[in-house]
């Protein structure tokens, strides 16, 4: 459960963003796999700020998922503030020392825990 590397830390994909939209959402008003496979698109959307993806990888999850019938954006009466999206991220198990960590795509099938990711990044996806 609390492996940061390896193919536990690979499943984890995803689940930084939606772990903080699941909770904030209130647990059962958007279930968990919704909430990750949103989380899946503001990670790569990260990525994609990052340099490590292009903007095609992340249509390309954003058409399967939407394929799947699971939803690619939060709800339209999403209110929560970036301030508590992050809070609220800063209680991931992939946290440490108060610094967040993420799962993110570096190209098509292959993903890597990266942990200098600045505040402003992500607070801009989050905008996004």
């Amino acid at each position: 459960e609390f492996e940061r590397t390896g193919l536990r830390a690979v499943l984890n994909y995803g689940h930084t963003f939606g772990h903080a939209f699941e909770a904030l959402a209130g647990y059962g008003e958007l279930l968990h796999g919704e909430a990750v496979a949103i989380g899946m698109l503001y990670a790569s959307r990260l990525a994609e700020r990052l340099g490590f993806i292009d903007a095609e990888a992340t249509r390309r999850q954003q058409s399967l998922l939407s394929a799947f019938g699971l939803p690619t954006r939060l709800p339209a009466d999403w209110c929560h503030s970036e301030d508590a999206v992050i809070d609220r991220m800063r209680l991931d198990k992939k946290t440490v020392g108060g610094q967040l960590r993420f799962v993110l795509p570096k190209r098509l099938g292959h993903v890597e825990v990266v942990a200098d990711v600045s505040e402003s990044d992500v607070r801009a996806v989050l905008r996004s």
